[in-house]
């Protein structure tokens, strides 16, 4: 089995065992980045309790707001040995997106929305090739994915509508 080449030392609230990430609160490196970089006023918490990364919050559109979303600390991440990411989460019913980035400073993100059903666990596939380049929200027509340097993980809600939200993840496994 093929296991994912992740810097532990950079990312060390992941434990890796073979193909699957899960979240330990020994250590957490994951960190909030909501639309108050841009004057909204939005706000989101991550913790990781009992190995569940549990991402809360609330979307606002004041100020041109309208989104929340957390990321991993930077790292170095080889992901070029796999097709697809699998997460396995539970929702509220709303629709998230999974991001990965090759840069921290304003750079490229790559991106792909999910569904989630309300109070259920449920497996996610992210097929690698799907994620579309975006900047700041924006689709971009390239670059394509560098699978080998992969510097972040994210996820972000944004569907346009003040409202509260909540995403659980059990755990990302590659594929």
């Amino acid at each position: 089995m093929k296991g994912l080449a992740l810097s532990l030392a950079l990312l060390s609230s992941l434990a890796v065992a073979g193909p699957v990430l899960e979240f330990s609160a020994s250590d957490p490196t994951w960190y909030t980045q909501n639309d108050t970089v841009m004057g909204g006023i939005s706000s989101s918490r991550v913790r990781i309790e009992g190995g569940i990364l549990k991402f809360t919050g609330q979307v606002r559109l004041e100020n041109n707001g309208g989104f929340s979303g957390i990321r991993s600390n930077p790292g170095r991440f080889d992901l070029s040995g796999y097709s697809a990411l699998r997460l396995r989460v539970k929702g509220d019913g709303k629709q998230y997106a999974f991001q990965l980035g090759t840069s921290t400073a304003g750079g490229v993100n790559y991106r792909a929305e999910f569904n989630t059903v309300a109070g259920q666990w449920t497996e996610v596939t992210i097929p690698l090739n799907t994620l579309r380049p975006t900047r700041f929200g924006r689709q971009l027509a390239g670059p394509a994915l560098d699978r080998s340097k992969i510097s972040f993980f994210g996820l972000m809600v944004g569907n346009g509508r003040a409202e509260g939200f909540a995403l659980d993840v059990d755990w990302i496994r590659g594929e």
